[in-house]
């Protein structure tokens, strides 16, 4: 950035390199892939899952791209999904998906004293770095597309989300905005020979 630059310039520089000071590291990126990895293969493994094909994806801020280092705390929040393939109106209680991931994280030697209980996931805290919700859900085959049934531990019954469906759109609307910037942005007109000029505007030229 230099002094000479206008002012939009400058400030656009200066929330770049906020949001670059916000955003993970290549490190910390590395590392919450291999986090996020070990705990997905842990949780597909899992006996009393297995049969229903557990699928474990990403999603919120780190699916989209809008990680953000959280105020007065090191520690970023990382989320994940557990999707079982099972109807969820078979299970008797939205609270026995929650018990069945957290016996599956407490079997493991490392995650058993890691594990927290949240309202509708489960937490893993890895201190000083990240913590990582993993959100267990079923399939809506009602609603339809990647709509989800999730249990909520409170409300002792299952509320509806898609997390799938969310990064679609907001991916669309990213798209979206960039176009309509660019839309908003007369392009230059294009650069003329001398040859091609009109008379008038080789006479401003001379003049100025």
């Amino acid at each position: 950035m230099y002094l000479t630059e206008s002012f939009p310039a400058q400030l656009d520089d200066r929330l770049q390199r906020i949001c670059v000071s916000l955003q993970l590291t290549r490190t910390q990126h590395n590392l919450a892939e291999e986090r996020y990895t070990a705990v997905g293969k842990w949780l597909e493994e899992d006996p009393q899952l297995v049969a229903s094909s557990p699928q474990i994806y990403p999603q919120g801020s780190l699916l989209i791209g809008t990680t953000v280092r959280p105020r007065d705390r090191d520690e970023y929040d990382l989320d994940l999904v557990c999707e079982v393939q099972i109807d969820w109106r078979r299970i008797t209680s939205p609270v026995v998906l929650l018990d069945v991931i957290e016996k599956r994280l407490r079997d493991h030697g490392l995650y058993r004293h890691m594990v927290e209980r949240k309202n509708r996931c489960l937490r893993l805290n890895y201190k000083s770095e990240f913590h990582l919700d993993i959100l267990p859900g079923c399939p809506d085959r009602l609603a339809g597309g990647s709509n989800l049934r999730v249990p909520d531990r409170k409300a002792s019954d299952w509320k509806a989300s898609n997390p799938k469906g969310f990064a679609r759109w907001f991916e669309s609307e990213a798209r979206n905005f960039d176009r309509l910037l660019l839309e908003k942005m007369a392009p230059l007109p294009g650069q003329e020979s001398v040859d091609e000029k009109p008379p008038l505007k080789r006479a401003v030229q001379l003049l100025k």
